[in-house]
C-alpha cells in the first residue's frame, strides 16, 4: 500500500508539483497562481522517465470553496482525495474496501487570490488543451529546474523538466464540482500507512 500512496502522491499532486523551492518572494505581478482559483475538472497525460513505459493518464478535480482535490489515475481501484484544509491526504482503495490517511503532502496552498511565493521567471504563452498558460521557469521542491505552464486562473496545465514533457493536460472544464466527489466512502476498513 506504501508504494502505491507513494505513486499516487507523484502523479496526483498537481497543485504543489512544481512549489519553487527558496523564501524569495516575487512581486504580484511576477508570479502565478498556482492553485486553481474556481472549480475544475482536468484530464491529464503522465510521461514516465523511463521512455519504454507508456503515458498513464488521470483526471483531478479541483473544489475552490472546500480546497479539496480528487485525483482518480486510470484504470486503478485506487484514488486519493486531498483536503488541505484538514491537512490529509485519504487513499481509498476499492479493490480491499480500505483506506489510508496520511498527512497531506508539500507546503501550504496559495489562499484564493493570492499568487506564489518562490522564484518564477516569466516565460512564454502558449495553448495546452486549448486554454491559454504561461510558462514559468523555477525549481520544485526536490531542486529541479522545472518549466510549468499555468492558466490565469492558477490551472497547471503543463510541466517540463529538461526537454521532457511530464504532466500535460488534455481536457479542461470548469465546471462546478458536487460536493459528493471529494466524499470518502463510509464503512471502508482503516489501514495503516507504511512507514519508512
Amino acid at each position: 500500500m506504501r508504494e502505491d500512496v507513494r505513486r499516487l502522491a507523484l502523479a496526483g499532486l498537481v497543485l504543489v508539483l512544481a512549489q519553487p523551492a527558496g523564501s524569495a518572494v516575487c512581486a504580484a505581478e511576477d508570479a502565478p497562481f498556482v492553485t486553481p482559483q474556481q472549480d475544475v475538472d482536468i484530464r491529464y497525460a503522465l510521461a514516465s522517465p523511463d521512455p519504454s513505459i507508456p503515458l498513464q493518464h488521470q483526471r483531478m478535480r479541483w473544489s475552490a470553496a472546500t480546497r479539496r482535490q480528487r485525483v482518480d489515475p486510470e484504470g486503478s481501484a485506487t484514488y486519493m482525495i486531498t483536503d488541505y484544509r484538514a491537512g490529509s491526504l485519504t487513499v481509498i482503495d476499492q479493490a480491499r474496501h480500505a483506506r489510508t490517511v496520511i498527512p497531506a503532502p508539500g507546503t501550504a496552498l496559495s489562499e484564493p487570490g493570492q499568487r506564489a511565493a518562490g522564484n518564477w521567471a516569466r516565460g512564454e504563452t502558449m495553448l495546452v488543451a486549448g486554454e491559454s498558460c504561461t510558462v514559468w521557469h523555477t525549481h520544485d521542491s526536490d531542486g529541479r529546474v522545472s518549466d510549468v505552464c499555468y492558466s490565469e486562473g492558477g490551472d497547471m496545465l503543463q510541466v517540463m523538466q529538461g526537454d521532457q514533457i511530464v504532466v500535460r493536460a488534455e481536457q479542461v472544464t470548469h465546471d462546478a464540482q458536487p460536493d459528493t466527489i471529494f466524499a470518502v466512502p463510509t464503512g471502508l476498513k482503516v489501514v495503516q500507512a507504511a512507514h519508512p
